[in-house]
């Protein structure tokens, strides 16, 4: 299931909603200009982990209790998230 979420310099989690019965997931900043930083609850832009602009993040083994979270430094950005499960399809 993938779905776009705009990230600004507020804490967001990644999706908004996570898929029944996830599984694993995957990020693409689809900026050319803008890095986004991931991370948990108290992350910053300081402390997060970079993913370049027009990048894939890494793959995570995530269920759906385990969230990730996103910002910028500045500015706002769409970005492209793949949830997969082999039990949901989400919708």
């Amino acid at each position: 299931f993938t779905s776009s979420v705009t990230l600004s310099t507020i804490l967001t989690p990644l999706p908004v909603t996570p898929l029944a019965y996830r599984r694993g997931l995957v990020c693409y900043n689809n900026s050319s200009t803008i890095t986004v930083y991931l991370g948990g609850a108290n992350m910053t832009a300081a402390t997060g982990m970079p993913i370049p602009p027009n990048s894939y993040s890494p793959a995570f083994d995530a269920g759906p209790k385990m969230i990730i979270y996103a910002l910028t430094a500045s500015g706002s950005v769409d970005v492209r998230v793949l949830e997969t499960s082999n039990e949901n399809i989400g919708g």
